[in-house]
């Protein structure tokens, strides 16, 4: 449904190639956000399980996102992307669980502040309820 949505609203990708390597990127960041027992019930499983992804798991990716962002202002192509909104997303909740998680790459830390900063986003940022992830 994300994908469909995307591609309607322009923001999937300007060229195939540019389409299937979003894809890729929200597909990886998706794995990875997959790893996290979320319905866990036992809390002290739940702890242990969460420390050891964002300690042993997150930098890997996180180094990798980094690698693939390098200088560009975008993940893809030269215009804001899916990848760089499910980014934006999936980052807010790692970092409400580990806040110095992304210390380490301050390239993927702007990459969220560009994304917040689009006008529609500030505007929602700014109404939207305010929870704890």
């Amino acid at each position: 449904m994300a994908r469909y949505l995307a591609r309607e609203a322009g923001v999937a990708g300007q060229t195939p190639v540019e389409q299937a390597l979003a894809d890729a990127i929200v597909d990886t960041i998706d794995d990875f956000m997959t790893l996290f027992p979320w319905a866990e019930k036992n809390q002290d499983v739940r702890k242990k399980a969460f420390d050891d992804i964002l300690t042993n798991k997150a930098p890997e990716l996180l180094k990798d996102l980094d690698t693939f962002l390098g200088d560009k202002k975008w993940l893809v192509g030269n215009s804001v992307t899916w990848a760089d909104f499910y980014w934006d997303v999936c980052s807010t909740t790692l970092l409400s669980c580990k806040p110095d998680l992304a210390d380490k790459y301050p390239r993927l830390l702007a990459l969220r502040e560009r994304v917040e900063a689009l006008p529609a986003i500030a505007a929602w940022i700014q109404k939207r309820p305010k929870t704890v992830m």
